[in-house]
């Protein structure tokens, strides 16, 4: 019988493929597993808006949605391996809400013609050989959203649920949309993440809002929670962005690891790491260009900042928080990624907003150093 791990959340280190990287061991914020059968296939199962049906075979189930939105209330929503689940909605959405008290786990296969919208207050979790392709956006959330703001589109406000983590460690691709992971406590990429015309964004907060936006972030934390945002995967998309308030964000981008934002005929290039009350640590190589291939930006903001071994490839880098010390390690992050023709910004604003330039900063290229110190 194929197990997989759920999760609650006490303070233990932890555990999953990321203890290949050796600054994740001492991360306390708290992941214990206890094995559990993975439910072959998501069951009771109502259409509760719009019109379509559900049909269940013993390897399947397919949603036939014939309306542009639909929601969709279950008992439970996981996929053993081996087994399927297809959103047959055309370009339209489908909105999932799992009222049951397991977590979500995908170990087979999810397919969506349109967009996909999975609600589980007590967490999603891809496992290694699970994947999910959609046509249009993905969204994995642990916090609630209105069903009727839902069906009405427009903005949307994600609140409330549970405490339950989002995690991937298989493959998650949208092919014409965008990949939102959003919990209150923990969101973390291990896997691939693959969204070539839309943002990928990873959130953790008590209130999120999703906005559609032609060029910018769409996903903007309300109310932080101090949670998580792990990526130790890779990251491909048009935009990507890690959130979180006042928590952490770790962006591992190297080795097996990458973010790359490529940028569209509408979109920049542009990779977010932002945590405004919280710490940002950035190690690796990150990667932003236009889709003509030059420019490209990467902001990084944050009450404290470590860059690390950064190496960032864009047309800009800025680096913004209350106060920041250019000590050795990011003088040789500075300085590689000045050296790749990258120009930096260092922006300091707050009741000190000073500038501590104690490393070496040398580089040969166009690019231009610039040091931003206001109150």
């Amino acid at each position: 019988m194929q197990r997989f791990a759920s999760w609650s959340w006490i303070r233990t280190p932890y555990h999953c493929c990321l203890l290949m990287r050796p600054f994740v061991l001492g991360l306390t914020f708290g992941y214990a597993i206890a094995g559990y059968a993975v439910p072959p296939l998501p069951s009771g199962g109502q259409l509760v808006a719009g019109s379509g049906v559900i049909t269940t075979g013993s390897q399947s189930v397919t949603i036939n949605q014939t309306s542009p939105r639909g929601v969709v209330d279950w008992r439970s929503f996981s996929i053993g391996s081996s087994r399927t689940v297809t959103f047959d909605n055309g370009s339209g959405a489908t909105l999932n809400r799992v009222t049951g008290g397991d977590p979500s786990t995908i170990a087979g296969q999810m397919h969506a013609s349109g967009s996909v919208y999975l609600i589980n207050p007590q967490g999603v979790l891809v496992a290694p050989n699970g994947v999910i392709a959609t046509g249009g956006r993905f969204v994995a959330s642990a916090l609630n959203v209105d069903p009727n703001a839902f069906m009405q589109g427009g903005p949307l406000t994600f609140s409330g649920g549970g405490d339950g983590a989002v995690i991937n460690l298989g493959k998650i691709s949208s092919s014409g949309g965008d990949v939102f992971l959003m919990s209150r406590k923990a969101v973390i990429n291990a896997g691939s993440i693959d969204a070539p015309k839309g943002t990928v964004e990873l959130v953790t907060g008590n209130q999120v809002l999703l906005q559609d936006a032609s060029g910018g972030q769409q996903v903007f934390v309300q109310a932080g929670s101090g949670g998580t945002v792990i990526n130790a995967g890779t990251i491909e998309a048009a935009q990507a962005s890690l959130q979180a308030a006042d928590g952490n964000v770790y962006a591992f981008a190297g080795n097996s690891a990458a973010i790359r934002a490529t940028g569209t005929a509408t979109r920049d290039g542009h990779v977010w790491l932002v945590a405004d009350k919280g710490e940002v640590h950035a190690d690796g190589t990150i990667i932003a260009t236009n889709a003509d291939g030059i420019g490209g930006a990467v902001d990084t903001r944050a009450s404290t900042l470590d860059i690390g071994t950064a190496t960032v490839l864009a047309g800009h880098w800025t680096l913004s928080a209350p106060i920041f010390t250019v000590d050795t390690n990011a003088a040789g992050a500075i300085s590689r990624s000045l050296g790749k023709g990258t120009s930096v910004d260092v922006t300091t604003k707050g009741a000190n907003g000073d500038i501590t330039v104690s490393g070496n900063v040398q580089w040969q290229s166009g690019a231009s150093l610039a040091l931003n110190s206001s109150i």
